[in-house]
């Protein structure tokens, strides 16, 4: 156990003796050559991932100062392997992401054209229910007509004595 603890109680004197030599804290405060107050960033880069840096605030321009420092100490080499994978991770998740988003892209489409179809349809479905009021409204009337046929026909009928009755 006493050699566990003083192997890390020694190792976190090495880590704060490498914070402290490798960390200004005057460097928050640093201005670069174009004379403006230079900004804390987070590098993305294969070689040295998560590590901070202060950068010129116009790096992204042609003609900026370069401006760069270290704020973090260099990872090593398990760290770098954890940044590396991570870094593949998000390129994989990325990735999937740019694939679900034409995905959906074409879902959207699909679903306009569904959109429509399904308003087409409505329509047609609309125009057959008109329709088929006016076939119900024209069976009611014929099925009148026929009943009033039927009932002078049978009327006649009996005034003829069961013979059958023609119309000229």
């Amino acid at each position: 156990m006493e050699a566990g603890q003083n192997s890390k109680s020694s190792h976190h004197s090495r880590s704060n003796n490498n914070r402290s030599n490798s960390y200004n804290s005057n460097w928050v405060d640093a201005y670069c050559g174009c004379g403006e107050k230079a900004l804390l960033r987070t590098s993305n880069t294969y070689a040295n991932p998560g590590r901070r840096f202060l950068g010129c605030i116009n790096y992204e321009e042609t003609n900026a100062c370069k401006f760069f420092v270290w704020v973090d100490p260099a990872t090593c080499p398990r760290g770098l392997d954890y940044g590396r994978h991570v870094q593949e991770k998000i390129k994989e998740l990325e990735k999937k992401e740019d694939k679900l988003e034409r995905l959906n892209e074409v879902l959207e489409k699909d679903l306009q054209k569904m959109m429509k179809k399904m308003d087409k349809l409505m329509r047609i479905n609309n125009e057959l229910k008109k329709k088929n009021e006016v076939m119900w409204k024209c069976n009611v009337l014929a099925m009148v007509v026929i009943g009033v046929l039927l009932v002078v026909w049978l009327g006649n009928w009996k005034h003829t004595n069961g013979k059958m009755l023609y119309l000229p």
